[in-house]
């Protein structure tokens, strides 16, 4: 059954098929050279073009990281000085009143009145 679709027909072997068939595997050859550079130039491109971008990249996320790290520590400052404001605001809240005022004087500075006498015990 093989043999039922053999081709029948032979090259002929004469000088110009033998050039002709040279010319063409040598066409062919440098078709292949070509696109083969072509192909490593692209290649090439694309791995610079690649690195470039993935540079980029890397940089940004490292900038991000940082940016993303100051914006904690102001956050946590932020956080103690709205403590801080707010104890401020109570204890100037607190010196408008002149009961407390009279009693952190005396408290903080010995402050008697005329007529009082202040004890200090040793402990």
């Amino acid at each position: 059954m093989k043999n039922q679709f053999k081709n029948n027909i032979t090259k002929l072997n004469t000088p110009f098929t033998r050039q002709r068939e040279l010319e063409q595997s040598s066409e062919q050859a440098y078709r292949y050279q070509v696109h083969m550079r072509r192909a490593k130039v692209i290649l090439a491109i694309f791995i610079v073009l690649f690195l470039i971008l993935a540079i980029q990249i890397i940089g940004t996320k490292r900038e991000l990281g940082k940016v993303n790290h100051n914006i904690a520590k102001a956050n946590v400052t932020l956080t103690n000085k709205k403590a801080t404001n707010t104890k401020l605001k109570k204890q100037v809240k607190k010196m408008h009143n002149p009961s407390y005022l009279q009693e952190l004087v005396r408290e903080k500075y010995n402050y008697a009145k005329d007529g009082e006498t202040i004890y200090n015990f040793v402990k």
